[in-house]
């Protein structure tokens, strides 16, 4: 048997064809998802990449594992336990024979993150430098080192991870895929949506009237993110090409998935620093050609914390460890996971969402949203401040859970914000004056 996980680094679910969207960025992703499953409702557990990639590999919250921020400049600052295991440990201790591979440039970034290494019998870092140039790696060099070692270990079981950068920044595809998309300012070729409260959007995009228009030629613009993506897209097809090519296609199990989103202007930012839907709705896919149904909708929440546990189900493992996730495999008969709420982290954001309700949490300036998802899908109406009894009610819940997990021990996501506060270079400060930690309270008030 062999397992290819692909993570698609920084991909909203919601520009995918099989998502809904309304531009054809994903025929061979496509393709997979109607031969397959795919989970209407998957988030992330951990936003951005480090700590998304990290729940990934460990099954865990940031709570457990954590880890809540992705050091650039300053090294040495992830309080990650090293007693906890990775994916590929776990599979190589259980699993004896199983080959492991990853293809991915993790290692680059300047802490140099070991958890992402370790287990993997081959490491091929296609950067070929040291110097963390992680996202500015295009796909196709990742391609021209997979598909020879693809031909070369075919006989062999083993388990792949892939990570493609595409559609992170900087918009470096190949030029075919640069211009293929064209999107004149105004609304004219967009697929316009009212929501329930009465506003008009664009999925994917965002409300009307909040549209990221690029203000200059050569800026970052969606119809480059979604260029990206059809060209991460063609990328996923010549892996699949190769596994029927070489006749290993009928044993391979296929998961497609990503860290986050990207917030494209909504909220008046592009990046991914947010628990807002734009940055938490993943996509999450499994293509298996034997055993599970094809083109299966899934509702319910699914998470990154879950990718673990199925895939070692899939695999055959019997010997799970403690995770905080659960595999998805029982679920794919039910069409729907018994999961009635789900929390997100990031940076100094908590998240808990409960049916169509949304609760956000700052732990450092102690503001607070709550959205109706249901009627406000692009989470623009901030109701904390009229529906006061159900943000009491998601605030204690999401105070519950914290404390529940905490079991006494200190919260490491302030833990980890006041190292880097003490760490900061002067020079710095003025700059990144807004991820310096400020006293909060889990208890007291905020109860």
């Amino acid at each position: 048997m062999k397992l290819m996980l692909i993570v698609i680094d920084t991909l909203r679910a919601d520009h995918l064809g099989c998502y809904g969207y309304f531009r054809n960025t994903s025929p061979n992703i496509d393709k997979l998802t109607k031969e397959g499953v795919l989970f209407k409702d998957a988030h992330a557990t951990a936003i951005p990449t480090g700590p998304g990639f990290t729940s990934i590999f460990t099954g865990l919250s940031p709570i457990h594992h954590r880890f809540y921020l992705t050091p650039w400049n300053l090294p040495n600052l992830i309080d990650f336990d090293d007693s906890i295991p990775t994916l590929p440990e776990i599979i190589q201790r259980e699993l004896p024979g199983f080959t492991t591979a990853a293809f991915d440039n993790l290692i680059n970034f300047s802490s140099h993150m070991d958890q992402f290494v370790r287990g993997f019998e081959y490491y091929v870092n296609p950067t070929g430098t040291p110097e963390p140039l992680h996202h500015h790696i295009k796909g196709e060099k990742i391609n021209q080192r997979l598909i020879p070692w693809l031909k070369e270990h075919k006989e062999e079981n083993f388990f792949c991870f892939v990570h493609y950068w595409e559609p992170h920044t900087p918009y470096n595809q190949p030029p075919e895929f640069k211009n293929i998309f064209h999107h004149e300012p105004g609304t004219g070729d967009l697929r316009i949506s009212e929501a329930p409260s009465g506003y008009s959007y664009v999925p994917g995009w965002g409300k009307i009237d909040e549209l990221w228009e690029p203000p200059a030629k050569g800026k970052v613009s969606i119809d480059l993110y979604d260029g990206e993506i059809k060209y991460v897209d063609y990328l996923v097809g010549e892996i699949v090409k190769t596994l029927k090519s070489i006749d290993i296609l009928s044993e391979t199990v296929i998961i497609i998935t990503s860290d986050h989103g990207e917030q494209l202007g909504q909220h008046g930012e592009y990046g991914h620093s947010k628990v807002i839907e734009a940055c938490a709705f993943i996509p999450l896919i499994i293509w298996e050609p034997h055993k599970i149904p094809k083109g299966k909708v899934v509702e319910g929440y699914a998470q990154q914390g879950d990718i673990l546990p199925t895939i070692l189900d899939l695999l055959g493992v019997k010997k799970l460890p403690s995770v905080d996730g659960k595999s998805l495999l029982p679920f794919i008969k039910k069409e729907k996971l018994e999961r009635e709420e789900i929390f997100i982290e990031d940076h100094e954001y908590r998240a808990l969402i409960q049916g169509k309700w949304k609760y956000i949490r700052n732990y450092f300036t102690r503001e607070e949203e709550l959205y109706n998802l249901t009627d406000d899908p692009m989470e623009v109406l901030n109701l904390s401040g009229k529906e006061s009894e159900h943000l009491k009610k998601m605030r204690k819940r999401l105070n519950e859970w914290v404390k529940d997990n905490l079991k006494g021990k200190p919260d490491p996501m302030w833990e980890e914000m006041a190292r880097w506060s003490a760490r900061w270079n002067a020079a710095f400060e003025h700059e990144f004056h807004y991820l310096r930690p400020k006293p909060t309270l889990i208890e007291g008030v905020d109860d």
